[in-house]
């Protein structure tokens, strides 16, 4: 549940939570009939009533909407990923490792200027996937699709051959095409 779902159902939890009170008051006589009888009237005279409850309504069907809305399989960025599982145990690999790992790779890569590696990993009962996506700053002799594809190859290859990754779908996004120097990653020990 996001925040703002989390931030709707405190706010109507507490509306419930205070109209339960007041009618418990009137039922077991500590408020007297007419102090609550002379609250209503006033509220049902004016525009806030109205705006507050058209409030509550519209915040009501948003929480019933989450209620039956099909959940997101979670990608996540952080954490590890199960190469291999037996029953000897596992092996994983930190995402973030992937990460520099492919970062290293693409930043070798002629015609490669700046570079930045998302990696999303699901881990799933049917079996977990792992999907990688570089966002590019190439210079003007790259040739995009020859360096994209090669950079493709490379990257799987690698990913097979040093970490048992197979098939890991690999998005390219060019993000700029620039004269500037290749950026160095600055590393601090």
């Amino acid at each position: 549940m996001g925040l703002i779902n989390r931030f709707f159902l405190l706010l109507l939890s507490l509306i419930t939570l205070a109209l339960s009170i007041a009618v418990l008051g009137a039922v077991f006589g500590w408020l007297s009939e007419a102090v609550w009888l002379e609250a209503i009237r006033y509220a049902l005279g004016r525009q806030e009533t109205i705006a507050a409850a058209v409030m509550a309504f519209l915040i009501g069907l948003k929480l019933l909407a989450q209620v039956f809305s099909r959940s997101r399989e979670k990608m996540s960025s952080k954490g590890e990923y199960v190469i291999e599982s037996g029953p000897r145990g596992e092996v994983r690999v930190a995402l973030d490792a992937v990460r520099n790992f492919t970062d290293r790779l693409a930043r070798e890569a002629h015609g490669v200027r700046d570079v930045r590696v998302a990696v999303k990993a699901k881990n799933r009962k049917e079996g977990a996937t792992l999907a990688l996506q570089l966002d590019l700053v190439v210079g003007r002799e790259a040739e995009v699709t020859t360096l994209s594809e090669k950079l493709t190859t490379t990257i799987q290859q690698q990913l097979e051959q040093t970490m048992a990754l197979a098939e890991v779908p690999v998005t390219i996004v060019i993000k700029d095409v620039s004269d500037a120097q290749p950026s160095k990653k600055h590393r601090v020990v």
